[in-house]
């Protein structure tokens, strides 16, 4: 959700702005393995696609609705980086990395640091792409994109049931799990050891892959994840909650302290109500900019740091304020072009609908009820979906699965608990389930969304692949050394 849901409206409505602006093709040029035979078919990655080089792509033909099999097919893209291409006995396994969103593909791994920090471990990196998305069979409504449009999203929806009818509910988690169920007893024929690894909205296809399919893998990695079944109406509150929880480490820091006569957290949202502060001159055009500003920098590892004394600029406004300012948002800006970059292959479309597929109830009357913040800490994209609920497609779930995970494989769970995206909450209730033997839930107080991003330690190691490399490459699963926890740097903020 890289969004749970991942992914954070306030980087959302950005990222889905690039994507108003940019045109981005799904068109590979490659063929899609025929459905129901495999084969090995070594393709080149498509020439569009960044940080190309010794890796492998393939598209997959795989049912629409699993349950009929012999009906309409889409297709599923697949990349992949091995360590040794002429010699596979080198690897230890394969690593299934699952991206977040949902509405992104896997693009955001295949970065050569990222390659090559799993092939450090030993283990062969698979990167399949969720359907809907990317160079797997897009989600097309065959309309402009203005995704946070009202009249856009009721015709779209509209235009989805026409095209795929009941069908349109198998792009979710458990759709995504089927395929990728299909993906690896295609590229595992010696039945080596498998990892799936997910990361935000990943994390939920991790889950309901064990649900179904557990039997095909030897453990899982969720990271920054989320439980099975998140409430809608709390997301405001949890991020709400979140930004307080994260300025609270001013209070307790006397220099950052000292900027402000009341809470941090008080005067940004005394800020950014609709009836606030008069704003800097930076923001004055458009109220929802001050709001922007501070939630990415709190959901961003880089920029977190600089959120008090930027939120002292914001109503101080002094002409060395605006100048610092106007430098603060050409980095944003920077930063959110890298993202858009890496998520080049972004389908907000597939985000809303599987964000209305598994995280809405049923219940009209509660989305009846809803009604969007007061405040606007971290912006609100969805207001045009709940708007036009009764419009949208069927939210129910193609398949009926239990609420919770119940297994005996292999898990590590790691979580920030100053996530902005992923709750602590949702780690709480996940953590809950896991009752095995070899079962690990480490929470880094700290940590925002995405652990490795949060918890590098003195040394130039980073605490999260540290343990991830433990469990991977340890076979007593059961005892993993989680010392280095305890030695992440704690948050604290820039006031200079």
């Amino acid at each position: 959700m890289n969004y749970l849901f991942s992914k954070k409206f306030l980087i959302l409505a950005v990222l889905c702005s690039f994507h108003l602006l940019v045109s981005c093709s799904s068109k590979t040029g490659l063929v899609p393995v025929e459905y129901g035979v495999v084969q090995t078919v070594n393709r080149a990655c498509p020439s569009d696609m960044p940080h190309t080089g010794d890796d492998q792509c393939q598209l997959y033909e795989v049912p629409l609705n699993w349950s009929e099999r012999n009906g309409e097919t889409i297709d599923v893209f697949l990349r992949t980086f091995k360590r040794d291409e002429g010699n596979s006995d080198t690897s230890k396994g394969q690593i299934w990395v699952i991206d977040g969103g949902p509405g992104a593909s896997g693009s955001t791994f295949s970065d050569p640091k990222f390659v090559e920090l799993i092939h450090d471990t030993g283990w062969d990196l698979y990167i399949p792409t969720h359907r809907g998305v990317g160079f797997s069979t897009a989600l097309d409504c065959g309309l402009q994109l203005k995704a946070f449009d009202a009249v856009f999203v009721k015709n779209c929806s509209r235009n989805l049931v026409k095209k795929y009818g009941d069908n349109l509910n198998w792009f979710s988690s458990i759709g995504a799990a089927h395929d990728l169920n299909y993906l690896i007893a295609a590229n595992n024929p010696n039945k080596v050891p498998v990892i799936l690894m997910g990361t935000s909205y990943g994390t939920l296809v991790a889950q309901r892959f064990v649900q179904q399919f557990e039997q095909a893998i030897d453990g899982v990695i969720l990271v920054s994840g989320t439980q099975i079944s998140p409430a809608f109406e709390n997301v405001s509150e949890h991020q709400e909650d979140t930004f307080k929880r994260i300025l609270a480490h001013c209070d307790l820091q006397q220099d950052c302290a000292d900027m402000f006569n009341v809470s941090a957290y008080d005067v940004a949202k005394a800020l950014i109500l609709d009836d606030g502060w008069q704003q800097c001159e930076i923001t004055q055009s458009n109220p929802v900019i001050a709001s922007q500003i501070l939630g990415f920098l709190a959901s961003n590892s880089k920029l977190r740091d600089d959120l008090p004394l930027t939120l002292k600029r914001l109503t101080r406004c002094n002409a060395e304020d605006v100048e610092m300012l106007k430098l603060t948002t050409a980095e944003i800006g920077k930063l959110m072009q890298k993202q858009y970059e890496q998520l080049f292959q972004f389908n907000p479309i597939a985000l809303h609908h599987q964000i209305f597929t598994e995280m809405l109830s049923s219940d009209q009357d509660a989305l009846d009820q809803f009604q969007s913040p007061k405040t606007k800490l971290l912006g609100d994209s969805v207001m045009p979906y709940i708007d036009n609920s009764r419009a949208w497609p069927s939210r129910k779930l193609p398949l009926n699965l239990p609420s919770q995970i119940n297994t005996e494989l292999p898990i590590l769970v790691l979580h920030g608990g100053l996530d902005i995206q992923a709750h602590v909450s949702w780690f709480n209730t996940l953590s809950s389930q896991l009752n095995g033997t070899a079962h690990h839930a480490i929470l880094f107080e700290d940590a925002g969304h995405g652990t490795p991003n949060y918890t590098e330690l003195n040394n130039g190691i980073n605490c999260s692949w540290q343990l991830v490399e433990s469990f991977l490459n340890n076979e007593d699963k059961t005892n993993l050394d989680t010392s280095c926890v305890e030695k992440v740097t704690p948050l604290r903020f820039n006031v200079q």
